[in-house]
């Protein structure tokens, strides 16, 4: 992209200058851009190296990757419009125009000038990987092949929301035990440090013998207050610690998805999340044409899990082997036997595609059965844990109270 300083006459007879980014590295190929519409330049210049620099500088801006159910949707629109027979510069425009997010407009915009400087679609997206995915980018390149843009994109927005969708629920299916735990960790801390005080004190001035179970709540609670503020700062210090680590380091990360895939609640559900994510990128890339080796690589540069990456690494490397499908899906331990099945099932009948997309449909209704019933399942456990708790406390600082009312009632 070159930056092209221009002086023309508009078509309705208006005199407008101004500073230009486009595609284009002469000046010819600009002036013909600004002439598109009927315009008749005065002049056109291309900027030097210096003044491309500061303009760049002074129009910098953080990239920010576009929301994925924002993406769908404007996906979703320029199919619509293509079928309906608009041009797809016109249908790029008018979907962007309509997003009512000007960084997303201008993105667009230069997109728009790439294909007008003689790029293809789906090579003026490659480099705009922070507003096409890459399952977006390879389902343009293919509809573009095939002569079925429009179809491709419709399926590039019906997969973004599937994905979404999954992703949304795996978020709502973790947070909430972590909240409720998190709350229940907050009012034992409250006890600990403003409750727990004005008994002991109750107790030091009666002068009360005190059972070991008191003793050691007591010691609890002074431990607490000598150390509230490391007990507050460290979760606040730990938590961005384990995230930034995780985005960070793939060994973290890694270690990070081991131990959530042997904990009881979230083990069922990052196993269903992601093997709804897997069959789910399969069953569309294969549908559309794309090989299993090319698909299976795709998806793995997709994947956010570091354990079903490395199994899917092994898989790829099992089919360039020679080997079949299903057989390495079968080597990966952390497949099921039903996917397992259904793949082999389906790569013997040639229907992997569809066998894929039953798959996916069953894993994303048992997440959504997951995410509708958690609740249920962890408060049994909130319930038996929260009752325990209250009950020691409840014993240790109680009943000493009670001792002293019997044998003050007694004198």
């Amino acid at each position: 992209m070159n930056y092209f300083r221009y002086k023309l006459i508009e078509s309705v007879g208006r005199v407008s200058s101004g500073i230009i980014k486009l595609p284009y590295n002469e000046v010819l190929s600009a002036t013909s851009h600004l002439e598109r519409e009927g315009s008749t330049t005065i002049y056109v210049k291309k900027l030097g190296q210096l003044s491309a620099f500061l303009l760049n500088f002074s129009s910098f801006r953080f990239i920010k990757k576009v929301d994925r159910n924002f993406q769908a949707e404007f996906l979703g629109n320029v199919s619509m419009m293509l079928r309906s027979g608009v041009p797809l510069i016109s249908a790029l425009e008018e979907a962007a125009a309509g997003s009512d997010k000007p960084d997303f407009e201008l993105y667009i915009k230069e997109i728009i000038f790439n294909i007008q400087g003689g790029a293809s679609f789906s090579e003026a997206a490659e480099k705009y990987r922070h507003v096409f995915s890459d399952t977006s980018i390879q389902l343009i390149r293919l509809g573009e092949e095939t002569g079925r843009l429009s179809e491709t994109l419709m399926d590039a927005s019906e997969h973004l929301k599937r994905i979404q969708k999954i992703i949304s629920d795996t978020k709502q299916a973790l947070i909430y035990p972590g909240f409720v735990f998190g709350v229940m960790g907050g009012g034992l801390l409250f006890w600990f440090w403003f409750v727990v005080p004005k008994i002991i004190s109750l107790f030091t001035q009666m002068d009360v013998t005190l059972p070991a179970l008191t003793v050691f709540l007591i010691s609890l609670s002074s431990l607490v207050q000598d150390n509230i503020l490391s007990i507050i700062l460290g979760p606040a210090i730990c938590i961005p610690t384990i995230i930034f680590s995780c985005k960070k380091n793939r060994r973290f990360r890694k270690t990070t998805d081991i131990i959530l895939l042997k904990l009881p609640i979230s083990s069922s559900i990052i196993s269903a999340s992601n093997l709804a994510f897997i069959t789910e990128y399969l069953s569309l890339l294969l549908n559309v044409g794309i090989d299993i080796i090319r698909s299976v690589e795709i998806l793995q540069g997709s994947m956010k899990n570091e354990v079903y990456r490395e199994q899917l690494t092994e898989i790829m490397a099992g089919i360039k082997r020679g080997s079949g499908i299903a057989e390495s899906f079968k080597k990966a331990s952390i497949f099921p036997t039903f996917v397992v099945r259904m793949i082999h099932v389906g790569e013997q009948s040639g229907s992997l595609p569809e066998q894929l997309v039953t798959i996916a449909k069953d894993y994303r209704e048992k997440l959504s059965v997951l995410v509708a019933s958690i609740g249920k399942i962890i408060e049994p456990v909130v319930i038996t844990i929260a009752g325990a708790m209250f009950a020691v406390i409840i014993a240790g600082l109680f009943l000493p109270i009670y001792d002293l009312v019997s044998t003050l009632s007694t004198r």
